[in-house]
């Protein structure tokens, strides 16, 4: 396995920034990742395939054409272990650590990529304020031995085919950029911290009501139907603290 100098990290940023088409930016992704042991690459937004069409959703990959149709399915995606893991995960992990913790259905969805060669690998979730949560995911017949650097590396470049993507095939019909006011951050982590309106409004000093009006407001910002939901939305927002 070969290493990159700075030098090539910095000529791979900007050779994915120059990209005008997925396909290119995919296409350079690879290149720099293949000595590091990577051959494959799946570029993908987190979002519930069964709130939006998956047309509409950024999938990109240099993936086999019959296994692209097979994974890009709503069952497939939302058992996904690695995935699920990318939701929850602020670092990188193997492929090997998501199965770990699979379902029946998530092991049978990763032996699906395996039937085409793609092994082992790993995933760089993709988590930024303004920004639809993601991740890029390297695979091989092989999980590599990377030092903690060469990791770093290519998490450096994966975020910029993952942002340049973005920006460059956005807006996308889903994507929301609003973001809570300090009063209603402030009632929303309350309420993650099992707080009721009624406790909220004596430890700010507020009306009950204006507590209610508050989260009602957060919840139309994030999509979200319920106090629970409302909750984990602003978590995965980077909006308040787990």
């Amino acid at each position: 396995m070969s290493n990159y100098d700075g030098a090539a990290v910095l000529e791979a940023i900007r050779d994915i920034q120059a990209t005008t088409t997925g396909t290119d930016a995919i296409e350079r992704l690879a290149e720099f990742s293949e000595p590091y042991g990577f051959n494959r690459v799946f570029l993908g937004q987190l979002v519930n395939p069964l709130n939006v069409p998956l047309k509409d959703i950024l999938y990109l990959s240099n993936w086999p054409e019959e296994l692209k149709t097979r994974r890009l399915s709503r069952l497939a995606i939302l058992h996904d272990p690695i995935a699920l893991c990318a939701i929850r995960s602020k670092r990188p992990f193997s492929w090997a650590e998501a199965h770990a913790h699979a379902s029946r259905i998530g092991r049978m969805v990763v032996d699906m990529v395996h039937d085409y060669g793609i092994t082992d690998g790993m995933m760089f979730p993709m988590h930024a304020l303004a920004s639809i949560s993601g991740g890029v995911s390297l695979g091989g017949d092989r999980m590599p031995d990377l030092s903690r650097t060469q990791i770093a590396e290519l998490e450096i470049v994966c975020q910029t085919a993952y942002y340049h993507l973005e920006e460059l095939m956005g807006p996308f019909p889903y994507q929301k950029l609003a973001e809570l006011s300090p009063r209603e951050a402030e009632c929303v982590q309350f309420a993650a911290a099992g707080k009721s309106n009624w406790e909220i409004a004596h430890i700010l000093g507020i009306r009950e009501d204006s507590v209610k009006k508050t989260l009602q407001r957060a919840c139309r910002k994030l999509d979200a139907v319920n106090r629970a939901h409302l909750v984990s939305s602003a978590i995965a927002h980077g909006q308040i603290f787990p």
